[in-house]
């Protein structure tokens, strides 16, 4: 007898899990991702160019251009650079006359002194030399003296020849200038001349403000090489501005005139100075013409070696001006792009001429108060050139 096989309950279906749900999600998005097709993009606007004009989409200036205005003459000051320096006909450089060694300085740096104020000490055997030179000669003027006195009585009595007392004489005039010539070679300097102790007492020659001073105790100095001044004496109340101005900007300045100086040290003020002279030649290098001008500094707030900024109206009536940015060359000729309204552009050939490192001067091709371009005229010439 067969005993029949054990009969198995049936397993129910299990239900999906989250990660078949997932895949079937992408899966599924993927197939409806391939049947659709993507929107076509609208092509970009670009400028159009006519002629020399360029006019963007939609009347927009694009944000990357600058513009500036054209000034008028008038509107527009000429900033002409400069620097202070002494005034020269308050200064004076002192040198050793003889050659020595500086035993002792007497002054320093920013002390003020008076006319004839002793500097320094130097002893000098040139000195001593000089001061020996007049002893002689006043003992040759002495013994002159006394052959003169010894020949006339001789003279007299018939003793000698007239022309021997001549010669007496002639001996005497010539100890005598020796004597004087001795006598104000040390005065001169205001050397003693009672003993020769070769002593010279260096004194200033005008009075004022000790703004140098190259020398040091013990040093040797020699009056043949003329190296450094042991001392600079000058009067800072007073200095001149030394200007330089393109040979274009000479009608601009004439001996008298007013002008203002401005300086970084004082960024807020306006110091006032009067145009002394106008050099008489153009520098071959820079193509600049040195310009003087006396500066007031009674509070002493300007230095000399400062660098300054001359301000000088220009003239009525003359040329408009660009900054110079606004221009660049085509070939031998200059160009610039001219705003003609909201995103339109127009080249503009100009006639030019230089107005100092940062502007120029138009002959022709603009007008006061148009605006130019001056950041980005070489992106808009590229531009231009592109279409033709």
């Amino acid at each position: 007898m067969n005993t029949p096989a054990p009969i198995r309950p049936a397993i129910p279906p299990q239900p999906a899990t989250a990660l078949t749900s997932l895949l079937l999600a992408v899966l599924l998005s993927g197939a409806l991702a391939a049947c659709s097709k993507p929107e076509p993009q609208a092509p970009e606007a670009r400028p159009t160019i006519a002629a020399n004009t360029i006019s963007f989409p939609d009347n927009q200036d694009p944000p990357s251009l600058r513009m500036a205005p054209v000034a008028a003459a008038a509107d527009h000051p000429v900033a002409l650079p400069g620097r202070l320096a002494w005034d020269e006909d308050h200064t004076s450089r002192v040198y050793a006359p003889y050659a020595g060694r500086i035993e002792r300085l007497l002054v320093t740096v920013g002390q003020r002194v008076q006319r004839g104020q002793a500097l320094a000490l130097i002893s000098s055997a040139d000195i001593g030399q000089a001061q020996a030179d007049l002893h002689k000669a006043e003992a040759d003027q002495a013994l002159g003296r006394s052959a003169v006195a010894r020949a006339h009585d001789l003279a007299e009595a018939g003793v000698i020849a007239r022309k021997d007392l001549e010669q007496a004489e002639a001996d005497l005039a010539r100890s005598s200038a020796e004597a004087s010539r001795a006598r104000a070679r040390l005065s001169q300097y205001g050397v003693a001349a009672g003993a020769v102790n070769q002593s010279l007492t260096l004194g200033a020659p005008i009075a004022g403000l000790v703004v140098d001073r190259s020398s040091n105790p013990g040093a040797e100095v020699r009056a043949d090489v003329q190296g450094n001044a042991l001392f600079t004496i000058s009067e800072p109340a007073t200095l001149w501005a030394q200007i330089d101005v393109d040979e274009t900007q000479l009608a601009l300045l004439k001996p008298g005139q007013a002008i203002k100086l401005a300086s970084a040290a004082w960024p807020d003020q306006r110091f006032d100075a009067t145009v002394l002279s106008v050099g008489a030649a153009v520098d071959a290098a820079s193509r600049t013409v040195k310009v003087r001008a006396r500066v007031p500094n009674p509070d002493g707030r300007l230095k000399a070696e400062m660098f300054v900024t001359a301000e000088v109206a220009a003239a009525s009536g003359g040329l408009p001006m660009v900054p110079a940015d606004a221009v660049f060359l085509r070939g031998e000729r200059a160009s610039a792009f001219v705003h003609k309204g909201p995103g339109r552009f127009e080249r503009r050939a100009l006639q030019v001429r230089a107005a100092g490192p940062n502007a120029w001067q138009v002959v022709s091709g603009l007008a006061a108060g148009e605006q130019v371009v001056v950041g980005g005229a070489l992106y808009l010439n590229q531009l231009l050139d592109a279409a033709k």
